[in-house]
């Protein structure tokens, strides 16, 4: 059986699988070095963002707390599309 290679920490494994985003593809051993590897960090506390996050523009967070320290304007949960603020 071929061994693929972890492009995240170098691992040789015959279980490794191959992830395809914007036209590139990956090969990583487990989910956490493709998330390492692939998720985005949040634009305030820097935390991997692994579910929808929320996000304007650019900017994505990993929730209403975050999004909310950081700007006054409505946020978009990046999942629907649909405005989320946080409830007060």
């Amino acid at each position: 059986m071929a061994h693929a290679q972890c492009e995240t920490c170098g691992n040789k494994y015959d279980k490794a699988f191959h992830v395809s985003l914007d036209g590139q593809t990956h090969v990583f051993d487990c989910f956490e070095c493709a998330i390492e590897a692939l998720a985005p960090r949040c634009a305030h506390c820097h935390t991997r963002v692994i579910g929808h996050g929320v996000g304007e523009g650019d900017d994505i967070f990993c929730c209403d707390a975050c999004a909310e320290s950081t700007t006054v304007m409505p946020m978009r949960d990046q999942g629907d599309g649909a405005s989320r603020r946080m409830s007060t």
